[in-house]
């Protein structure tokens, strides 16, 4: 679609040049042929290409009447082109398309730490549904127009229109990935429909970007170990996921229903969260109990991240150090927001 607008604002920039240098051949040529000043020469040209009529500013000789008739033909044909192109550029949107479409690159250009969905599966969908639900900052990538439209309907409710960015383009162009930002993305998650592309954008995002993060879906269980090559975080199998959480069902019904209901954040208040302890929090040094996060947010921590290892269960002597991660469940809006507060004073 990009690419398309940009071929009609060249059509337009090349008539709207056309008229400019028809003008500019009528004024040259009056100059040169009947040695008229500037001034005459442009009142004569602006005349005959208006067919506005009003009479000579000058006599003409005999070369000056044939300059004349070339000049009214090449102006009438150049005005009624440029006149088709400039119309049909205006009638059919374009300029509003191009316009919203300059202005999601620079929003997307100013992006920082966002995330960058590439395909438009019905996984990828619900990983959008997802983070327009946590207002997380994202970017969705997809070769279709026609999946904007889709992804639009299903989070209509959680993002307004103007706010939802997308770049529409080939997963296996360079320049769709530098479109959505992956230089300065945090996280990039790649779920197209063949594992050999999603082997191929996770090489080229990696290529571009040695710290960004990349979540692969994979179709096939024997792909896991390719994408890991690629460079990929984590690598997520369908087949894989749905069979362990089958097998769970059966064996431990019970737990399965409860991850089942902090899972389904969007429905009910119970939910998962994690908050980053900063190099400047006043939590650093202190134990959980002399925290008090439970006693001040209503949270509970369920494990501590630093680096690859958890610690789950943390003890209330655990000691809060500075690049920590508290895992913690939330059972009412805003709760792990004002552990953030508490954590970024």
């Amino acid at each position: 679609m990009e690419e398309e607008l940009r071929k009609r604002v060249r059509h337009v920039t090349i008539a709207i040049s056309l008229v400019a240098a028809v003008f500019l051949f009528g004024v040259i040529g009056y100059v040169l042929i009947e040695k008229w000043d500037v001034v005459d020469a442009l009142f004569m040209t602006a005349m005959t290409l208006s067919t506005v009529g009003y009479g000579l500013p000058k006599p003409l000789d005999y070369n000056g009447y044939v300059f004349t008739t070339i000049l009214i033909v090449i102006g009438i044909s150049t005005y009624l082109y440029a006149i088709g192109v400039v119309t049909s550029f205006f009638l059919d949107g374009d300029l509003r398309k191009y316009t919203k479409t300059r202005r999601m690159r620079k929003m997307i250009d100013k992006m920082e730490n966002h995330c960058i969905v590439m395909g438009g599966s019905e996984i990828g969908k619900y990983v959008v549904r997802q983070l327009a639900m946590r207002k997380q900052p994202f970017v969705f990538v997809t070769p279709t127009l026609s999946r904007i439209d889709e992804i639009k309907a299903i989070i209509v409710d959680l993002v307004k229109e103007d706010e939802f960015k997308y770049v529409v383009g080939d997963a296996m162009d360079e320049q769709t990935l530098e479109k959505a930002g992956i230089k300065t993305a945090s996280t990039l998650v790649v779920t197209l429909s063949d594992d050999s592309l999603n082997v191929y954008v996770s090489l080229m995002a990696r290529s571009i970007n040695k710290s960004v993060k990349i979540i692969s879906e994979a179709d096939n269980v024997a792909a896991i170990k390719r994408l890991r090559y690629a460079g990929v975080d984590n690598v997520l199998s369908a087949t894989e996921i749905v069979g362990s959480r089958m097998a769970s069902l059966v064996l431990n019904p019970a737990l399965q229903s409860f991850m089942d209901i902090v899972h389904q954040s969007g429905n009910i208040k119970l939910k998962m969260e994690e908050v980053l302890v900063n190099i400047k929090s006043p939590l650093i040094g202190k134990t959980l109990k002399e925290a008090a996060i439970r006693e001040k947010t209503g949270l509970l921590v369920v494990a501590i991240q630093k680096g690859n290892e958890f610690k789950f269960n943390p003890d209330p002597s655990t000691t809060i150090e500075a690049g920590s991660v508290l895992i913690v469940i939330e059972s009412e809006e805003k709760q792990s927001e004002k552990l953030r507060e508490i954590v970024e004073k």
